[in-house]
């Protein structure tokens, strides 16, 4: 038994001495080849890419979900405004209690003008009065620019990009660009509040636009709406 201790030594020492005699495999560093960093460049591009468009779509289910809620309110004031005028059958001028007492009827009975006192809406000034006469504390709102051209709602809304407007009231005497049906009124008496929040210059941004019919007194919305 004591003649196997050196002979096991021995093998140990061997064994050691082959693998202090090993070569290393490979170049060592302590940077990153060109590739790699592209490679590293390419991933994080793609996942800043998903994130926004994650985040811009949370975006436009809230606005989404603001333009419900409002459409919502402005149902409940048309519909108090019709009970009302039929409680006090005062005509159809400055029905007592909404607004600033200047908000006006129609012949059925739902509101239809402001300043004008026309009991008509013919004019984008008309559902702007509508929006501020039936709403407290509602976004704001800004008729569309007179100077341009009605006939299509692209210059409802063109004008009042970036001017910090929430929503921009107006009536057009046709509406083709609406993914939603249209009652048989007269476009012309249809009110269109079409809302800024998340709205881009550039084709295909959605439109979120809350519609009220003043023959009806009806109130829907149009999310996908694009012009």
């Amino acid at each position: 038994m004591a003649q196997a201790a050196p002979a096991r030594n021995s093998i140990l020492q061997g064994m050691s001495r082959e693998a202090h005699s090993e070569p290393r495999l490979g170049p060592q560093h302590g940077g990153f080849t060109l590739v790699e960093l592209v490679v590293a460049i390419i991933i994080l591009g793609i996942l800043a890419a998903v994130g926004l468009a994650r985040f811009s779509h949370i975006d436009d289910e809230a606005v989404n979900a603001k333009v419900e809620h409002l459409a919502g309110a402005l149902q409940s004031a048309v519909t108090s405004f019709h009970g009302n005028w039929r409680v006090q059958d005062s005509g159809n001028i400055n029905v007592v209690g909404w607004g600033d007492e200047t908000l006006d009827a129609n012949s059925f009975g739902f509101p239809a003008s402001g300043r004008r006192d026309s009991g008509v809406v013919g004019r984008d000034q008309d559902c702007e009065d509508i929006w501020r006469g039936l709403l407290q504390n509602a976004p704001s709102v800004i008729e569309a620019d007179p100077t341009k051209a009605i006939g299509t709602s692209v210059n409802h809304i063109e004008p009042k990009l970036g001017s910090g407007i929430a929503f921009v009231a107006g009536q057009d005497a046709s509406i083709p660009d609406a993914t939603v049906t249209l009652p048989a009124t007269p476009y012309a008496e249809i009110c269109q509040f079409i809302a800024l929040d998340h709205q881009s210059v550039q084709p295909g941004s959605p439109k979120p636009t809350i519609f009220y019919d003043s023959h009806t007194g009806a109130v829907f919305t149009d999310l996908n709406r694009v012009f």
